[in-house]
């Protein structure tokens, strides 16, 4: 997979091990993954590029800085937030694809790893279509003279 078509995922927590096996797996299906630990980072992260896919495990969020759902409105982006559980997680989603999705049920550490197929092959959709909706729009706009239809319909031949 080439680097334009990488997913990029931002994965939000108080350490790198607690994603050690969702990063793995994340990362064998064609996602670069970054790790944020502090609000200042994440800010700094989230200003200089976008990012497809945000993973949070952050427990203690402060209230000085904007929420992550504020940082990320308007942007493409699926946020999902994890709920420390008695084992695992149940992760929250947030944002889909820039749009909020409040009340959609937390999902099960089970039901994530099919959720998280489910949202990457959004993720790739997405992208497509926007490729080639922008290759669409980068063809010339050149039309040859003699078959362009004004110039038929006014009776105009090139010389």
């Amino acid at each position: 997979m080439d680097e334009s078509s990488m997913i990029k995922v931002l994965l939000i927590g108080e350490s790198p091990q607690l994603f050690f096996r969702c990063q793995k797996y994340l990362e064998r299906n064609g996602c670069e993954c970054e790790f944020a630990e502090c609000e200042k980072s994440i800010t700094k992260m989230l200003d200089q590029r976008q990012f497809d896919l945000v993973l949070n495990l952050h427990t203690t969020q402060g209230t000085r800085n904007p929420s992550l759902v504020e940082l990320l409105s308007g942007l493409p982006t699926t946020l999902f937030y994890g709920l420390r559980v008695e084992v695992g997680y149940w992760w929250v989603p947030i944002l889909r694809l820039g749009e909020e999705c409040f009340g959609t049920p937390a999902l099960r550490p089970g039901e994530f790893a099919s959720a998280l197929n489910v949202v990457l092959k959004e993720i790739r959709a997405e992208a497509n279509r926007d490729r080639n909706s922008s290759e669409q729009f980068n063809h010339p706009l050149f039309v040859p003279e003699s078959s362009h239809p004004s110039n038929q319909v006014a009776g105009i031949r090139p010389s």
